[in-house]
């Protein structure tokens, strides 16, 4: 009997990660799931029933703060608001992940789902100046600021990610495949890791 199947997709800032996620996804007939569809589905979940009576004031209005705050107490086991964010998600992920095969990008997906045996993690990555180029145009930015973004996104990406895992952002090993976006476009990436996940399921 098959394995469930369960893709992860992580990406560099620019290099068009999440369409690419997203067309995979269709091709597939899977549900995808980024940080908003996770902040929706805590909602879905009826994780809002858990939450305590007592209000709590919230430096930011995030859907995924308001929840957190509410379901692990600040201070709850020494664990710092950033950590309990996390257990938040990932209770959600395992939730969606427990309802069929799906889609995930980002959130460190690859890791929560690091013993599942139908877990197939790519990383799709392409060169900073590359990246730059394409911030620039979709987000109207001069060619400096945009590798200044893409730079910066990069490292947040990163932080996130190493403040979740026991793993490194970007490390090959940390992947069943990296793919650079670059070099066969959108499209092609998308054909590459389709064959990529029909022959791992073949196998």
């Amino acid at each position: 009997m098959k394995n469930r199947m369960l893709i992860t997709i992580s990406r560099q800032f620019g290099s068009g990660g999440r369409e690419i996620g997203g067309l995979l996804a269709k091709e597939l007939e899977l549900p995808l799931f980024d940080k908003d569809a996770i902040a929706q589905a805590m909602r879905d979940y009826g994780i809002y029933a858990r939450i305590m009576s007592e209000e709590r004031p919230s430096p930011t209005n995030s859907l995924l703060f308001s929840i957190a705050a509410n379901m692990y107490p600040l201070g709850q086991h020494g664990l710092s608001f950033e950590q309990q964010v996390g257990l938040a998600e990932e209770e959600t992920m395992r939730n969606l992940a427990k309802e069929g095969p799906c889609v995930f990008i980002g959130r460190a997906a690859d890791a929560v789902f690091v013993d599942d045996p139908g877990r197939i993690s790519f990383f799709i990555h392409a060169p900073l100046q590359w990246r730059a180029v394409r911030v620039a145009q979709q987000y109207h930015l001069s060619e400096s600021k945009a590798k200044s973004l893409t730079q910066q996104m990069d490292k947040k990406r990163a932080s996130y990610y190493t403040e979740r895992t026991d793993n490194k952002w970007a490390e090959a090993q940390t992947y069943h495949l990296s793919i650079d976006s670059s070099l066969l476009g959108t499209e092609g990436t998308v054909q590459q890791m389709l064959s990529f996940v029909r022959a791992v399921q073949d196998r």
